[in-house]
């Protein structure tokens, strides 16, 4: 099954096809810590961990656009930790913002850089990727965010599927030519009712994933 077939993987998606169509995937969590009052404005805060779908809804709220986060490094050596997304003052988040505007500055700046996609350089996460959804003053912040909350939304919907109905989304919806049910039925072997029930089920828990 599947042999001889090498698709194209699509944009952000870091995984490896072999001739059977399995993957291997690196993941790296980030972690969302917000203020369990944002009343307290940053003095001795309590903190709640939240999980990418209840940052996502945060800061897609009303509340939400009076709130401020800045992205923070993992502390690890090696990377493993992920990234953390923490809620910071207003003052606080100004002065993340400039400094990152300075790095990206002398980046931009540097005759030896060459530059690229900063998702070209991300490790796949099974969560999205904080640093994105933060605001930058120099864009049309609600457009700019909504579109990428729900990509990466839908990424982290994806990555909660098991092998066979990741591969069905993908090769149907994420490849940059999508395939057909036709052509998935060839590839995995199975009846074209089969494909059908399949993918209305696998829609089916996106939308469940997408709602909690």
């Amino acid at each position: 099954m599947f042999k001889n077939y090498s698709p194209r993987a699509p944009p952000r998606l870091n995984f490896c096809w072999s001739q059977k169509f399995k993957f291997s995937e690196v993941s790296m969590k980030t972690t969302y810590l917000a203020w369990k009052d944002p009343a307290c404005g940053g003095m001795n805060p309590q903190w709640e961990y939240l999980t990418c779908g209840k940052f996502l809804a945060l800061v897609k709220s009303p509340e939400g656009k009076n709130r401020h986060f800045i992205s923070l490094n993992s502390t690890s050596i090696d990377g493993t930790d992920g990234k953390i997304v923490i809620e910071a003052t207003e003052k606080e988040h100004k002065a993340w913002l400039k400094e990152k505007r300075h790095r990206q500055y002398l980046r931009d700046s540097d005759p030896g850089y060459t530059l690229i996609s900063y998702h070209a350089m991300e490790t796949d996460d099974k969560d999205c990727y904080g640093e994105e959804l933060l605001r930058d003053e120099d864009l049309d912040v609600e457009a700019e965010c909504f579109k990428r909350f729900e990509i990466e939304a839908l990424r982290a919907a994806v990555a909660s599927l098991n092998d066979d109905e990741r591969q069905m989304v993908e090769y149907l919806y994420l490849f940059e030519k999508p395939g057909t049910v036709r052509g998935y039925e060839k590839l995995a072997g199975i009846s074209k009712s089969a494909v059908s029930r399949r993918k209305i089920a696998v829609l089916n828990k996106i939308k469940k994933f997408l709602s909690e």
